[in-house]
């Protein structure tokens, strides 16, 4: 994560990204702010595909087309399935890509034994989003509550943690039912957490 902030504060940009990993929530951050990067809030040369139907030839085919008034094309491609199967002819066509354009790979699984993992390995950069660890997710917690003028005991926070699981969309959601449901309260308590938040079964 540390390459990726660092490549999106610098500008120094690559042609080829990779996010891939269970922590969803980081995974669409980070794509959103690598496409803002990329090509702003250019419409007319960015193209969007999900899911395992995508014809590689069409993808090739427009990766190809010079972006219009523009320096660069991005492609974001996510959740198609070709890190485990039928990336080979993207894989090839990759090692001598047009310039002009970038690509922006968004994946749950990828299988890293697989020609299209290794060529973005080689040639791009691959950043795993792995479940964060729980001081991680105390951290990013309490910047929240800060950020929004509450406050909480260490006993609550874990307690909230408990409720909600380790995943980050489904943190964010529960507290900011919390945030709305203590907008004339400082502090949170252990009494507004079990009114307001649902218990995850993973949890």
């Amino acid at each position: 994560m540390q390459r990726l902030n660092e490549d999106i504060k610098t500008g120094q940009l690559k042609n080829l990204y990779l996010l891939y990993g269970e922590e969803a929530y980081l995974r669409r951050q980070y794509r959103d702010r690598l496409k803002d990067a990329i090509i702003g809030d250019d419409t007319m040369n960015y193209q969007y595909f999900e899911g395992k139907n995508i014809a590689v030839g069409e993808i090739i085919d427009l990766a190809e087309t010079m972006p219009f008034f523009a320096e660069k094309r991005l492609i974001v491609l996510e959740n198609t399935g070709l890190f485990k199967s039928g990336g080979e002819q993207l894989a090839e066509y990759l090692t001598a890509q047009a310039e002009s354009t970038s690509f922006l790979f968004v994946e749950t699984e990828v299988d890293k034994r697989s020609k299209l993992f290794k060529t973005l390995q080689s040639k791009g950069s691959v950043t795993e989003f792995g479940v964060q660890d729980e001081g991680t997710l105390k951290r990013w917690i309490l910047g929240m509550m800060k950020k929004e003028g509450k406050q909480i005991s260490s006993g609550n926070l874990e307690y909230f943690l408990e409720k909600t699981g380790t995943d980050m969309e489904n943190i964010r959601k529960e507290a900011e039912k919390l945030f709305c449901y203590c907008m004339d309260k400082d502090t949170i308590s252990r009494e507004d957490i079990d009114e307001i938040c649902i218990k995850q079964l993973s949890s």
